[in-house]
């Protein structure tokens, strides 16, 4: 049984953008007539946003396309009241008549809980051309999952669960960090046919590009077996990004489907593995990933101190504490999430 399945039922599908819609019309009360700018042109519609002032609020707007086909959903950042055309940071399209895959935006149901997330093939485009999803992947901070489909099994970042009280926020997030990527691949050039990662220029011979190069061995498709998880996985994502932004201007970064981050200061490499439970198997699991990806991460940062970094929402049982502390030099980074969605660490200066 896979963890997550496709919803292909278009049916499910309509009444699913209309709840959505439903959500963001209550969340976004500042309605406003725009000018909407993309590649292919421009044109005036109605938009939501966040709030009636500042610079960078968050706005949505949502219509059929013109062949009635698609239920577009279009997010992005403005200044209310200003005089200029608003960006499209992500589009968020489901199919509404005929079911396709040629659209960004999806909806795919968690077995374990049978409720519903927003996931994003990673369709988008640059200029008048797409961008590498591999690229894309590399870049982005959402949480990338597996999931069922008509078609087998494909890749999808979550966005957020449709029923979560930070489901704005997630979304807010999530377009912020698509554009943040986008921009990042089309002003850092490849280097011998690979994006070089955190935003920094590849170079064979740095530490960097080694490590990716050993990253990259663990893309591609995979079977996806059953799983125990909860909807959990659509924050994994936004606790990575918080480690992530702590470092921000520090060093470099970087991460990847099978390890969640690296960070390279000048006398340490951090490595963590972050879960969203403290159940047994989440903490097996993270032992084990740290083991393994540890020799690697210290083969390409000869002379740093490696420091392996679990994080998890609560401190495992003592025995467990004691063992990695004390026998395995493992260090232990725990957080809670608020009932909006923040995420909040404990001792997270300490690491240094």
């Amino acid at each position: 049984m896979t963890v997550y399945v496709e919803i292909e039922d278009l049916k499910e599908i309509r009444r699913l953008n209309d709840h959505l819609s439903k959500r963001l019309i209550t969340a976004l009360p500042r309605i406003e007539t725009r000018i909407i700018g993309d590649p292919h042109g421009s044109y005036q519609v109605g938009v939501r946003f966040f709030s009636g002032s500042g610079k960078g609020v968050f706005y949505w707007t949502g219509f059929l396309s013109d062949d009635k086909q698609t239920a577009s959903n279009l997010f992005g950042h403005g200044e209310p009241g200003a005089r200029v055309p608003l960006y499209i940071d992500v589009q968020f399209n489901v199919p509404v008549v005929r079911f396709s895959r040629k659209s960004g935006g999806a909806f795919l149901r968690h077995i374990p809980s049978q409720k519903v997330v927003l996931a994003h093939r990673g369709i988008a485009t640059l200029g008048h051309g797409r961008v590498s999803k591999t690229q894309l992947f590399e870049q982005m901070d959402a949480t990338l999952q597996e999931a069922a489909t008509g078609k087998g099994i494909d890749d999808f970042l979550l966005i957020g669960e449709l029923e979560s009280p930070s489901l704005i926020d997630d979304i807010d997030v999530f377009s912020s960090d698509l554009r943040q990527a986008v921009r990042t691949i089309k002003t850092v050039p490849a280097s011998n046919g690979r994006k070089a990662p955190g935003g920094t220029v590849g170079n064979t011979n740095s530490i960097s590009s080694k490590l990716r190069g050993y990253f990259d061995e663990f893309s591609g498709k995979r079977l996806l077996k059953g799983r125990g998880k909860t909807v959990a996985d659509c924050y994994h994502g936004t606790v990575v990004r918080k480690i992530k932004d702590y470092f921000a201007g520090q060093g470099e970064t970087l991460k990847s489907q099978a390890i969640d981050l690296t960070v390279i200061l000048g006398k340490q490499v951090y490595l963590f593995e972050v879960k969203t439970s403290s159940d047994p198997q989440s903490i097996y699991t993270a032992l084990g990933q740290l083991t393994a990806h540890a020799p690697i991460v210290a083969e390409y940062a000869p002379g740093k101190d490696l420091v392996r970094v679990m994080v998890v929402p609560e401190l495992p049982n003592k025995r467990l504490c004691s063992l990695m502390k004390e026998k395995l030099g493992i260090r232990l980074l725990t957080y809670t999430r608020s009932a909006n969605g923040r995420i909040l660490f404990d001792d997270l200066d300490q690491l240094k």
